[in-house]
């Protein structure tokens, strides 16, 4: 084996089966970017080589490392290979995403990398905060990286025949971002206000896929609800925490500015 190649490899084999195999690749190469395994700069094990040890097809590889590069994690150098880009930024200004050690402290960084985008057209608890939308709903799956100590789910659901444009948006304009930025600057949908409810409930099979937990583990789901100009509401997210030793900020304000 390669040596470029062991920490992906063992993050690889570690990381939840339910995943799809090029999602479960994505993440294993971010983790071990993130945990230092491998530097800014340093090149990725080749595309057949990482196939080879992984055990998987070249597709899937490609597909994994094409996201990575969409996404300004991975660039590739013609001729010479593909090396890890820069650092990513955290979130600025998370509403809702605010962990700080047990004993206070400063909020841990938040970045956010995409899992899915789609339109679905299926009912659930958006249905009756978003109202009906003939077009259906916009459901944008983030997985969040809470200071590297630990990984929530997030689904955000939007009215398509408003915010459809949405999934025509660069995936890597979207990852580390903060969403309400995006609806405020490409839809001029300003997050005014948001609410939420929380339950202690058996998290689902996919979102503990995304956070690295054993499916039907108790963990905390929050419903948030985002209004904006005349309190409509524009926004429907499921917010997944899994059991963790970290305090979550409740009061679900803005931040002050800087």
């Amino acid at each position: 084996m390669l040596p470029a190649a062991s920490p992906i490899v063992a993050r690889f084999q570690m990381a939840a089966a339910a995943l799809p195999k090029h999602t479960r690749l994505r993440h294993a190469i971010i983790e071990a970017v993130e945990a230092g395994e491998l530097p800014v700069g340093s090149k990725v094990t080749g595309e057949r080589d990482l196939s080879e040890a992984l055990g998987l097809s070249l597709g899937t590889t490609q597909k994994a490392l094409g996201r990575l590069m969409d996404e300004g994690f991975l660039v590739r150098r013609q001729g010479h290979g593909t090396f890890v880009g820069s650092m990513r930024k955290p979130i600025a200004g998370s509403w809702h995403f605010r962990f700080t050690a047990p004993e206070g402290g400063l909020e841990l960084p938040v970045f956010a990398a995409i899992v899915e985008r789609g339109l679905v057209r299926e009912e659930g608890p958006w249905t009756a905060v978003l109202g009906p939308d003939p077009k259906g709903y916009v459901m944008v799956r983030r997985r969040l990286d809470i200071g590297g100590a630990f990984h929530c789910a997030s689904r955000m659901y939007l009215p398509a025949t408003r915010f459809g444009k949405l999934l025509r948006i660069p995936e890597k304009r979207l990852v580390d971002t903060n969403l309400k930025a995006v609806l405020a600057n490409e839809f001029g949908a300003p997050t005014l206000h948001s609410e939420g409810l929380a339950f202690v409930r058996e998290t689902a099979a996919d979102d503990a896929a995304v956070m690295g937990i054993a499916a039907g583990a108790m963990g905390l789901q929050v419903h948030i609800t985002g209004r904006s100009v005349g309190r409509v509401a524009i926004t429907f997210q499921l917010m997944c925490v899994p059991p963790t030793p970290y305090a979550l900020k409740l009061d679900f304000n803005p931040p002050a500015p800087d």
